[in-house]
């Protein structure tokens, strides 16, 4: 057999292409999302749905800790992750975007700039 395999693989050395790197946050993203902007939505929906005063309690929280404001941003940027990269997924999926490295290539870059500007408002909006 051939000497030259690597005996473990050290992931952190390798460079991934960017559409990989994509394609693998995509999945960590939609794992954060069932386990982390699923529940706090339906707690948040629970409690903003309850009464007035639930509502504006929680809003109260909201705007007092900068935690809670910053999580809520952090959960809703992980929702939003997800969509612009599923968007992509799909478009490749239906062969909208071709598969080959460039165009794969130039997806990506297009998705995270779109990604990186709806961030800057989402954050400017919520804060």
């Amino acid at each position: 057999m051939t000497q030259n395999r690597p005996v473990n693989i050290n992931l952190f050395k390798i460079k991934l292409p960017l559409s990989a790197f994509l394609s693998i946050t995509h999945r960590i993203s939609g794992i954060l999302i069932f386990f982390l902007v699923l529940p706090f939505s339906v707690v948040a929906y629970s409690e903003l749905t309850k009464s007035q005063g639930s509502f504006d309690n929680f809003m109260n929280i909201y705007d007092t800790y900068l935690g809670i404001k910053l999580g809520c941003i952090f959960l809703t940027l992980i929702f939003q992750y997800h969509i612009f990269t599923g968007f992509r997924h799909i478009l490749m999926d239906f062969h909208i975007i071709s598969e080959n490295l460039s165009s794969s290539y130039k997806s990506a870059v297009v998705t995270l700039a779109l990604f990186v500007l709806n961030a800057l408002l989402t954050i400017w909006i919520m804060l």
